[in-house]
Formats: structure tokens, C-alpha cells, sequence
């Protein structure tokens, strides 16, 4: 998980923290749709939404961005999620110098707007009202979840040896008792925000560790 801090003109303490993930789905080279949701620091839904839109991948995820962003109303801390490297790298290296360039750079001899020109101004836009921390998360599937079975055993065998023998007078055991407010989601909700807090910048950047996700006792 990569983390690009983005700053902004306004001073955003004291304001509402926010959780924005953003997210897209190519159908075609052309066409996909689109989909944000925004949380509030506690985990509590504030809105949602999604459409299908013109645009290749990486425009759509971009939109998703520009939605979710125009849709908080007043100055809050916002941290970004995506899974899109075009929209976190750009955030952080390419908009400053586009902003500086009037979103326009030279090609051939003439000057044209860059790649999606429209939807990064309302995006600078909104930075300039909302302190803002993106996170680029990526994600690989490493296992499955089936066990290979064992040589020379059939699979009545494995089903029975894996498949806890119970009396059918035996007393039956409860649910599970209820995680507490320092579980792990609110471990690793607590660390995404950290970036948008009053921390200092070197301590928002610290490598994200396992213990991040280990219950506190």
C-alpha cells in the first residue's frame, strides 16, 4: 500500500474525516461503469453511488475520484482509496505541474489540454477546499482456501476425518462473542486516517505492519 500525500491551501482542522474508496469496471476499451462510497471515520455509510459512463479504465476511475470528492459538502479530511496507479501517481506527481501549466502541455509544436483535462480541474478544485490523503491499495490472491487431499485416501475419507463428529444431543454452542471497538477493521481504519491528522508527515508515511491488524488486548 502506497501512500501520496496531497496538500492543500486549507487548513482542514477540526473538520469531518471521511473514508472515499474509489473503484471501476472497463466493459470495453470505451465503456465501464463507475462507483464510490464514502464513509464517515467511524465506519458509518454516508453515500454511495455509481453509473455507467463513456471513458476508458482510467477515466472512469477518475470520475469515481471527482464525484465522491464534489459530493462532501463543506471542508473535511478526505483519504482516498483506489486500487488505480494512474489516479494516486498523478495526484501526487503529474497535477502540480499540470496546475502550473493551465492543464495544457506542448505536443508537436502545439499546445493541447492533457489526457482527461476536463475532470482533473474539477479535481484541483476540490483540493483546494478538502485536505486530502491518497492511498494506492493493491491486492493478490495467494490462496483459495482448499486443501489438497492427501495420497490414498479417498474424499468420503477426507470429508469424514475433517468433519467434526457431533452428538445430536450434544448442547449447541452460541455465536461468537462480538469483536470489540479495537478490533482489527477499526485497527486498520484508524491507521488510514492517521495521515489526515494532526501527525507529522514522516509518521503518516511509516510502514504498514501486521501488527496494525492484531487486536489490542
Amino acid at each position: 500500500m502506497a501512500n501520496a500525500r496531497i496538500t492543500s491551501a486549507h487548513d482542514a482542522e477540526n473538520c469531518s474525516d471521511y473514508l472515499l474508496v474509489c473503484e471501476a469496471k472497463a466493459s470495453s476499451l470505451s465503456e465501464g461503469t463507475w462507483h464510490f462510497s464514502l464513509e464517515s471515520s467511524e465506519g458509518q455509510p454516508v453515500f454511495d453511488a455509481g453509473d455507467v459512463d463513456l471513458g476508458d479504465l482510467n477515466r472512469l476511475t477518475l470520475l469515481a475520484a471527482v464525484r465522491g470528492l464534489e459530493s462532501i459538502e463543506g471542508p473535511s479530511s478526505v483519504t482516498l482509496l483506489s486500487n488505480n496507479r494512474y489516479l494516486v501517481r498523478s495526484l501526487s506527481d503529474s497535477l502540480p505541474r499540470w496546475r502550473e501549466n493551465n492543464f495544457v502541455w506542448e505536443h508537436f509544436g502545439r499546445r493541447i489540454d492533457v489526457q482527461h483535462a476536463d475532470l482533473w480541474r474539477r479535481v484541483d478544485r476540490a483540493l483546494f477546499i478538502h485536505r486530502v490523503e491518497a492511498c494506492l491499495v493493491s491486492s493478490r490472491l495467494v490462496s483459495v482456501g482448499t486443501s489438497p487431499a492427501a495420497p490414498g485416501r479417498s474424499d468420503n475419507q477426507n470429508q469424514n476425518q475433517n468433519s467434526p463428529s457431533v452428538r445430536v444431543d450434544s448442547p449447541h454452542h452460541g455465536p461468537p462473542a462480538a469483536r470489540g471497538g479495537n478490533g482489527p477493521q477499526d485497527q486498520l481504519r484508524r491507521w488510514l486516517l492517521r495521515g489526515n491528522s494532526n501527525a507529522s508527515f514522516q509518521e503518516s508515511r511509516r510502514r504498514f505492519t501486521a501488527e496494525d491488524l492484531i487486536e489490542s488486548n
